[in-house]
């Protein structure tokens, strides 16, 4: 696969070669996990990743220990690479904790022919009907994913985000209880016996770090570890509702706790 980024720079997902679409001959290559990375990046434009997400797709699966300083590096890199070549401009983003975002408005992607591999050289059209409408599915999920990203937040503290309006048009929540006057919800629907053992679970978060407010409703996931073991990851939010449905949040406060 071959992407072309923000019509100055072609990536070539198969050995991680960038060059320059003006100077076909200036080429960096990058390594497996870095290309793999940013193939997983540009594969999923237009959505929010979050450090969770990355070390769980481009370590864990390859069997690799995950650490989030070598996201860091690796990301560091590759915007070095992109600026080398002549890309100008925040191309891949980070959103202080949330995740990593590549604008689908900045990438086309096209299936590499096969002279097309063995010669960088060979221009590539710059933008294709299929990249539009991928793009245009990927913003309808997009409101799905900037909440999923706000939970699954890789930092070994629990920690408040900073106010945030989130329009969740296309989520869905289960309720499984209530935190004082405050609705409870969870991202998955759930036996009554499992939603009994999650209600349990954020009583005992609130009571200590997030308690209830007028308007609020809470948001809870957890490992199912963490659910029958005491042991893996749990993710609180409460947000407050703009509306009286269930679409529109703002001043989201989320809460991240982990055990082994």
């Amino acid at each position: 696969m071959t992407f072309t980024i923000a019509q100055t720079v072609i990536f070539r997902s198969e050995d991680g070669t960038l060059w320059s679409i003006a100077q076909p001959d200036k080429r960096v290559a990058l390594t497996t996990i870095p290309a793999r990375l940013f193939t997983y990046l540009l594969d999923n434009a237009d959505k929010i990743i979050s450090r969770e997400e990355l070390l769980n797709n481009i370590w864990e699966k390859y069997g690799l220990e995950p650490s989030n300083n070598s996201v860091n590096q690796y990301v560091s890199l590759i915007r070095k690479s992109l600026a080398e070549l002549g890309c100008e401009g925040d191309i891949l983003q980070t959103l202080p904790r949330v995740g990593f975002y590549i604008s689908g408005d900045k990438v086309f992607c096209d299936e590499a022919k096969r002279e097309d591999v063995k010669n960088p050289s060979v221009p590539l059209p710059a933008a294709q009907k299929t990249g539009k409408t991928s793009r245009g599915l990927r913003r309808i999920v997009v409101a799905i994913s900037l909440m999923i990203s706000a939970f699954f937040i890789v930092q070994p503290f629990s920690q408040a985000l900073s106010p945030l309006d989130y329009d969740f048009p296309h989520s869905k929540l289960f309720a499984i209880g209530s935190i004082g006057a405050c609705p409870l919800y969870s991202l998955n629907k759930s036996p009554a016996e499992v939603s009994k053992r999650k209600e349990q679970l954020a009583l005992g978060l609130a009571s200590s770090r997030l308690a209830c407010v007028p308007n609020a409703v809470f948001i809870f996931q957890s490992s199912e570890q963490d659910l029958y073991q005491n042991t893996g990851r749990v993710f609180m939010t409460r947000c407050i509702k703009n509306d009286d449905t269930e679409t529109h949040f703002s001043d989201c406060k989320a809460i991240y706790d982990f055990s082994e």
